[in-house]
């Protein structure tokens, strides 16, 4: 859906301005919760412990930074190449005793509220969540998203919108960002389209008399049966006199399936249906599908079809 067009773009905006002062305001916090972090930590207490000052003190940093779990904290210092000692390498059990010795709990009270939580907790809510799925393939989430500033909405693969959630903004109005508004498998413009291409009837020769590409045109129901009809036809010949070039050039489309005529006629109505309810239903060039089976299969649409990625 095309947000609302009296919103000015972002680049440049007062809404712009004022979400830098609020960056800037964070970024001034965050360097003072690490100035603080690393300006009263017991240095000496690690040192005694046997743990590399070095590694320490980088850990030290990463810790008032990032506040996040353990096993990744853990992990990067190993893929920085600082290990807690000489030949060994940190884990979550290590980084949780090297906090425990940098920032005792009996200095909680001592830490600056309007700094943070603590650097030395240890608790849960440093835990990362642990997904599990039910299935041990399974296809990637759609999602749909709208900005919150002029009211647009896209399905992820969209293009000029951002591969994933840090770099994600609105095509419409440039903002970054953007809030998820379902997720789960549910079929987008472009999963449309995509099925549309994938399950088209089987293509036919050009034109026996001009020589022209055909396409395909709907002609109706088929006579005594609930079924519609599509047919090849030429550009060139006149449909509705019948004349000899389009008689020579009509050809009955046929599905490679059954399953593949019911595919293509559904994905037509949710079309139609979704460019009555006011979305954008034209595909742009650059619309990404990723396949939903778990194959990491990867379409890309351009200008002359759709393209699979290798």
């Amino acid at each position: 859906m095309y947000g609302d067009p009296g919103i000015e773009r972002w680049p440049g905006s007062a809404d712009e301005r004022a979400s830098q002062a609020v960056r800037a305001e964070r970024d001034r916090l965050s360097r003072a919760r690490v100035e603080a972090a690393v300006g009263c930590a017991d240095f000496a207490a690690a040192r005694t412990a046997g743990f590399e000052d070095t590694a320490v003190r980088r850990l030290a940093e990463l810790d008032a930074e990032t506040f996040g779990d353990l096993g990744d904290l853990a992990d990067r210092l190993n893929g920085e190449g600082l290990g807690p000692r000489a030949g060994s390498s940190w884990d979550a059990g290590e980084a949780a005793r090297c906090i425990g010795l940098l920032w005792p709990a009996d200095g909680y009270g001592r830490w600056p509220r309007r700094l943070g939580r603590y650097p030395g907790y240890l608790g849960p809510l440093r835990e990362k969540p642990d997904f599990r799925s039910a299935f041990d393939v399974t296809g990637p989430g759609r999602n749909q998203y709208s900005c919150g500033r002029c009211g647009a909405q896209w399905p992820s693969g969209w293009p000029g919108t951002g591969s994933g959630l840090l770099d994600l903004c609105c095509p419409d109005c440039l903002c970054p960002g953007g809030a998820e508004t379902a997720a789960d498998t549910e079929h987008s413009v472009i999963d449309l389209h995509w099925l549309l291409f994938r399950c088209a009837p089987q293509p036919v020769g050009a034109c026996p008399v001009c020589g022209g590409a055909r396409a395909l045109v709907p002609h109706g129901w088929s006579p005594g049966a609930a079924r519609r009809v599509l047919y090849w036809t030429c550009a060139g010949g006149d449909g509705y006199r019948r004349d000899e070039h389009f008689t020579a050039a009509v050809e009955l489309a046929r599905w490679e399936s059954e399953g593949a005529h019911h595919a293509y006629w559904l994905a037509v109505d949710s079309l139609r249906r979704a460019e009555q309810a006011g979305e954008v239903v034209e595909l742009p060039v650059g619309a990404t599908y990723l396949a939903l089976d778990g194959s990491g299969e990867r379409w890309v649409f351009e200008e002359s079809g759709w393209r699979l990625e290798s």
